[in-house]
């Protein structure tokens, strides 16, 4: 009976404690805030300088008309004025967007452009009196068009790839492999390739695939603005292959016979194509039209065709003894 009494004497404390607790934390939330929006009021008063991102494109247009190249997406203009009117600047669209007709900013056939001190004509109207513009800047301030020419141009890869030892890349394609660009015709002329964007794979082993954006060229535009390069690599093996020698250039009625006829082909190839190395795919030629002025040297053979997928191939007898015979 004592220990039931104590407890609840003990939850009854307990109880009053939290209230207690809960009052108090209360009404520290509540001079809190107080306090928070008198500092909030207080800081609107002050004099800041801030930098509001405004909104600008091209109006009007006309249909045969296309922009290769246009103005940033935003303009950054520096206003300094008390906190309260720089907060509304913040919240509301008193100054944005800009729009800026076509024919007004031209200022030949391929290019426009527009001032900073135009910009701050515009925007100075849907300001305060009190507001000050310190500074308008933007990436760039011209934009070019083209009345629709256009050209294929290939796309090249800008980089170093390169396998580690025993590998190398036995493909790699671009997609697309050409794209279209346009530009004003006299820009044209000057364009011959879309190159990728940097890129550097060094000591690579496996076959990879990857999306790679193409540069920008100024005053132009592509139809895309990125591409897919796949690089297929192999590992290398070294095999031999024993090759018929065959002759070249021979007159009629004379024979020219090599000792021996055959001779050995030393091939480095990728794993993927050692099945496809076969011999009657090399060609070995003794070019008569190449004899040896002293006919006790021998004669020099060459390599004139070989099997796709071969890295390097050469002739273990690179020279061999021969003999020529008039035919009766």
């Amino acid at each position: 009976m004592d220990t039931l009494h104590w407890q609840h004497k003990y939850n009854d404390a307990k109880n009053l404690l939290f209230k207690l607790l809960n009052k108090e934390f209360l009404v520290f939330l509540f001079f809190l805030s107080v306090s928070a929006a008198f500092w909030f009021l207080s800081s609107l008063n002050e004099t800041y300088e801030k930098e509001v991102k405004v909104p600008v494109e091209i109006v009007d247009v006309p249909q045969n008309i296309v922009i290769t190249e246009g103005l940033p997406d935003s303009i950054r203009v520096t206003l300094k004025d008390k906190g309260f009117n720089l907060f509304k600047y913040t919240v509301n669209e008193d100054i944005r967007p800009i729009r800026l007709s076509f024919l007004l900013y031209t200022k030949s056939q391929s290019k426009g452009s527009v001032t900073p001190s135009e910009i701050q004509k515009i925007i100075k109207p849907r300001l305060n009196e009190s507001t000050t513009i310190l500074s308008v800047k933007a990436e760039h301030w011209d934009f070019y068009f083209c009345r629709g020419s256009k050209k294929r141009i290939p796309v090249q890869i800008n980089g170093n790839i390169s396998t580690k030892p025993n590998y190398y890349i036995s493909r790699c394609t671009v997609t697309p492999d050409t794209v279209t660009v346009l530009a004003a015709t006299e820009a044209l002329d000057t364009i011959n390739a879309a190159l990728t964007d940097v890129i550097s794979m060094e000591d690579i082993t496996e076959s990879v695939t990857r999306t790679v954006a193409l540069q920008h060229i100024k005053g132009a535009k592509l139809e895309t603005e990125e591409a897919s390069i796949s690089i297929i690599t192999d590992q290398l093996t070294e095999m031999t292959v024993r090759v018929p020698i065959k002759t070249s250039n021979v007159p009629k009625g004379i024979s020219l016979k090599t000792f021996p006829a055959h001779v050995d082909v030393r091939v480095a190839v990728g794993v993927r194509n050692s099945n496809a190395v076969k011999p009657e795919l090399f060609n070995v030629i003794a070019d008569y039209n190449e004899l040896p002025a002293d006919q006790s040297e021998k004669i020099r053979l060459k390599i004139t065709s070989q099997p796709r997928g071969i890295v390097k191939a050469f002739l273990k007898q690179p020279t061999v003894d021969y003999l020529i015979e008039t035919n009766k």
